[in-house]
């Protein structure tokens, strides 16, 4: 049975779209805090908020694209290797 963080893991590795928007939610929410308490809320800041919540989120998902991409190519090269190793080449 899988505890409750291998079971958040596995439903983020399923469905990495739900992932990029909590994570873009998330910034946003956090740059409109910092801007609320220094008090410099108004139509451009939260343009420029979603701006930077825009441009930091392609980079996670970037990132996050990348380093699956490279897993899956990583566990083709094992199996390859244990293949060839279990044919005595």
């Amino acid at each position: 049975m899988m505890n409750p963080a291998e079971k958040k893991k596995s439903f983020f590795e399923n469905h990495p779209k739900v992932c990029y928007a909590l994570y873009a939610v998330l910034l946003f929410a956090f740059n409109l805090f910092l801007r609320w308490k220094d008090r410099e809320l108004s139509a451009d800041e939260y343009f420029i908020s979603a701006i930077n919540t825009f441009i930091l989120t392609a980079g996670f998902v970037w990132g996050d694209r990348y380093r699956r991409k490279n897993l899956v190519n990583q566990k083709k090269i094992e199996e390859y290797l244990k293949n060839k190793e279990n044919n005595g080449f």
